[in-house]
């Protein structure tokens, strides 16, 4: 009962299907089977009449919907956020703590002195814990938006988020909810001639790719692992079905990264001299660029080019370099089908084994390994 309106939920029933295959197959109802999907236009999954299955998966998005799946007796799994509020409900959800805490630390990383977020309606009934965690590391200034009122949500929401968009103080890093709530906000920046990521910076706590490709430019993201949560949510619900002991209440999966995109990739703000050296950087990456290198295209010594980036980014030029190639090579991993001595060369590596080798020390897994996290449905077997 997982309505595939995004790429996000269908990751999540990718994963689920990956288990199915590896322990001699289910057979799966699954909602686009009715009509072409057309049978749930609210987005809510309901079970036919007179179905008689051994298990549920499911995205517990109201208590209408709570109350039907208890009903009807069968073991189930939720893997939403918003089912964690009932009690009686067993859940295997990305990590909503970890993710708040990736999501905010690296947005503070940034050097903003303002943030803002963006997050669920009250009314929608969803758990504190990502809310909560996101202020205490950003602080108590954070600086949340309010939504309308439920009668006039979709009517009045887009104002509302224009005029609080414009009267936020900037520069400003802001926190999404969701990768939708990202794509809306850049485009009312963009046709406010305020500048994405330089006045506001924004990253969300999920990604999903079908609401980011239709933003006006890339959107930074939590991968949260959603095949993994449909994984192992069909490993509980198998133990339940099986009549094994009580499958634990919650099951929490961490997320696995931030993957940095153009909304967020700022610099703005820092001095000119700073600037200059990351744009630099990005500039000549491909082009295996070192320390030695940048110190001379600025025009300095080597040692002035470390106290002065240890000034204002507390870490060496090398370290800065090798962040840069990081990010790039994680969004080139996740978001292309380049081969791997493709990545290499624009990272700035001479083979695919330094690149590898790099990869290892920095991340702790191959590339390749990487990579089937973040695209292949089938990823995940442990």
């Amino acid at each position: 009962m997982i309505q595939a309106s995004n790429n996000f939920s269908r990751r999540i029933i990718l994963g689920a299907s990956a288990y199915s295959r590896l322990h001699g197959g289910w057979d799966f109802l699954y909602p686009a089977t009715s009509t072409n999907g057309l049978q749930f236009p609210k987005g809510e999954v309901a079970l036919p009449e007179g179905w008689d299955g051994d298990g549920i998966l499911f995205r517990c998005t109201s208590d209408t919907l709570w109350s039907k799946v208890q009903n009807s007796g069968c073991p189930a799994v939720n893997v939403s956020w918003r089912g964690l509020k009932y009690d009686q409900s067993v859940s295997v959800v990305a990590d909503p703590a970890k993710c708040g805490e990736m999501v905010a630390s690296y947005i503070a990383s940034k050097q903003f002195q303002v943030f803002g977020y963006v997050g669920v309606p009250h009314w929608q009934g969803y758990p504190s814990q990502l809310f909560d965690t996101i202020q205490n590391i950003l602080g108590p200034d954070l600086i949340v938006f309010e939504f309308p009122d439920k009668k006039k949500y979709r009517t009045v929401l887009r104002q509302k988020l224009c005029r609080w968009v414009r009267e936020l103080p900037k520069p400003i890093g802001i926190v999404t909810w969701s990768t939708d709530q990202a794509r809306i906000l850049i485009s009312i920046c963009l046709s406010q001639g305020i500048s994405v990521p330089n006045d506001v910076s924004i990253v969300t706590c999920e990604y999903d790719e079908l609401s980011a490709a239709l933003a006006p430019i890339s959107i930074s993201g939590v991968f949260q692992n959603p095949n993994q949560v449909g994984f192992e949510a069909a490993q509980t619900l198998h133990g339940m079905m099986s009549g094994q002991s009580s499958a634990p209440p919650i099951g929490l999966v961490p997320p696995v990264d931030v993957i940095e995109r153009e909304s967020s990739k700022v610099v703005a703000f820092y001095d000119d001299f700073t600037q200059n050296c990351l744009r630099l950087i990005d500039h000549h990456l491909a082009h295996g660029i070192n320390a030695t290198k940048l110190a001379s295209e600025m025009d300095v010594s080597r040692r002035t080019l470390e106290i002065k980036l240890s000034r204002t980014l507390d870490r060496s030029p090398s370290a800065v370099i090798d962040e840069f190639k990081v990010r790039k090579a994680k969004r080139l991993l996740s978001d292309t089908n380049l081969f791997l001595d493709d990545i290499a060369r624009r990272t700035g590596f001479s083979s695919p084994s330094a690149f590898t080798r790099f990869f290892k020390r920095h991340l702790g897994c191959a590339p390749s390994e990487y990579r089937s996290v973040h695209v292949s449905g089938d990823f995940g077997i442990a």
